[in-house]
């Protein structure tokens, strides 16, 4: 299984990520593993940095196509509805279920915009993450986060959860998903003969 946490900036993937992970047993691969490569290599603005970032993503991809089905992947990223590069990064998640076999559940986190905007502005972001609460703001504007049009999908608000708590939760509502995600992946199989 693929579990695919998506969100805006700050609003705790990584940390409930990394929660979710150790409850299930999976392996976590966080967006800012593929990006930071990029930019730390290309610069947050140079020129190359995308076609970098495809670089190092595909490479890693091919990687994880070769882990069993039998082991799961918790996934993070923030992607918007109305952005071609994003699509795409969506795109490449679907297929890496498609080559594993196995079912994809994608997770959309939600907050409050002023715990949103807290949690951006959390000193251990600093340096490594985006902290601008303007720029937060903004997106939330004129953005929509992806929102998977699938049964599978799982959406928590996560204003007032712990972690821990926020983990659990999506734990809870994965497992009555498990018939028809065992369904799914059967169809998903029939399809691509």
């Amino acid at each position: 299984m693929i579990i695919h946490i998506n969100g805006w900036p700050g609003v705790g993937k990584k940390t409930i990520g990394e929660a979710l992970s150790r409850l299930l047993d999976a392996r976590f691969i966080h967006n800012h593993l593929l990006h930071d490569v990029a930019f730390v290599c290309a610069g947050v603005e140079g020129e190359h940095r995308w076609d970098l970032y495809e670089t190092v993503r595909s490479a890693a991809y091919k990687a994880l196509e070769r882990h069993p089905a039998s082991e799961t992947f918790v996934m993070t990223n923030a992607l918007c509805n109305d952005n071609s590069r994003e699509e795409l990064a969506w795109k490449h998640v679907v297929e890496l279920a498609i080559k594993r076999r196995v079912p994809l559940v994608p997770v959309v986190l939600e907050a409050n915009a002023e715990e949103n905007v807290r949690r951006l502005q959390s000193p251990d972001r600093i340096g490594k993450k985006m902290t601008d609460a303007a720029e937060l703001r903004e997106w939330l504007q004129t953005h929509s986060i992806q929102r998977p049009d699938v049964p599978e999908l799982i959406a928590v608000d996560v204003s007032d959860l712990s972690a821990e708590v926020a983990a659990r939760t999506i734990v809870a509502r994965l497992d009555p998903l498990r018939p028809s995600l065992k369904a799914a992946t059967r169809q998903h199989l029939k399809l691509m003969r």
